[in-house]
């Protein structure tokens, strides 16, 4: 796990495995663009509300909150309601965690990894140019790579060319990764689990209530494949790589038997990742269950829904 000290702050990380400044760039325009498109298509969803800075009065619309009308300013303007304008909250901690485990490198036709990072990079500057502070984390059986959340474009580029030097391996371990993260927070952060939900759920439970009496918000992004669970279209031997095992594995579906194994093991893990759904609602914590077609916009609505469920409190 990284140091949480001053590192990265002036230069960037001097490691043995450096990443192109060309590839950098491409994801920071890719991050950009996608910030910026999002931010367009749902600003005023997204910058209305309370917060903790008094903005301006403006004339209302429709699907604005009537709490905030002023009934002063309104009573001078005939036939119009005035509504209190807020700057949303700043400063918020907000630490995502992404799954690299083996199992991220599956999907069709791009690697779920692949999609999730660059999903992540486009967080990572969203929440950054909203002026909040931005920590990331990689885990797979034990947790990585830790950057502790602060501000500024070189902690971006820092930030980015971690994600860039991941590799998947290993099994998928939520609890010591999502314990030894919320402990290392010593303020109340909004914490974003990205994962596949492949591998061990069991011993996630005891992580997310430690993160829970460290007061931290938490949020799990299940990221799926439109068609990862559904039976193949044109039934026949088929060579697949096991998830968790790291194993490839033959499937003749049309031996019954085999059919049929396959189906009740891909069944039994659907069962599995409902019930620890069920579960880790029970803590009080949203699970999100986001295509990787639509995963960007997916973690950012994850992201300002939080900020302002925050200043509703």
């Amino acid at each position: 796990m990284s140091n949480p000290s001053k590192e990265g702050e002036k230069t960037l990380p001097k490691d043995k495995m450096r990443i192109p400044i060309k590839k950098l760039k491409k994801l920071e325009i890719l991050a950009k663009e996608r910030s910026t498109s999002f931010l367009q298509g749902h600003r005023r969803s997204i910058f209305r509300g309370p917060g903790t800075e008094y903005a301006d009065l403006r004339e209302y619309v429709e699907g604005d909150d009537l709490r905030f009308v002023d009934w002063n300013a309104s009573s001078r303007i005939p036939f119009k309601l005035i509504v209190r304008d807020y700057e949303q909250e700043r400063n918020t901690n907000v630490v995502l965690m992404l799954d690299i485990s083996h199992s991220m490198l599956l999907g069709d036709p791009v690697p779920r990894i692949k999609l999730a990072v660059e999903a992540s990079a486009t967080l990572a500057y969203t929440v950054l140019i909203n002026r909040d502070l931005f920590g990331w984390a990689s885990f797979s059986d034990k947790l990585h790579n830790y950057i502790p959340p602060r501000g500024g474009k070189l902690h971006f580029y820092h930030i980015i060319h971690e994600m860039l030097k991941i590799a998947p391996h290993g099994k998928t371990n939520i609890g010591d990764a999502i314990r030894e993260v919320a402990l290392s927070l010593k303020r109340r952060s909004i914490i974003i689990l990205l994962t596949d939900l492949h591998g061990n759920l069991e011993s996630a439970m005891n992580g997310f209530k430690v993160a829970k009496l460290k007061k931290h918000e938490i949020k799990v992004i299940h990221t799926v494949d439109p068609e990862e669970f559904l039976f193949p279209k044109n039934p026949r031997q088929v060579k697949y790589l096991d998830p968790e095992t790291n194993q490839m594995k033959v499937v003749n579906f049309s031996n019954l038997l085999e059919r049929g194994k396959y189906n009740y093991e891909i069944g039994l893990k659907i069962k599995e990742i409902n019930n620890f759904k069920r579960n880790v609602r029970g803590l009080n914590i949203d699970v999100v269950t986001a295509s990787t077609t639509m995963l960007t916009e997916r973690l950012l609505l994850t992201y300002f829904g939080s900020k302002r469920g925050r200043a509703l409190k």
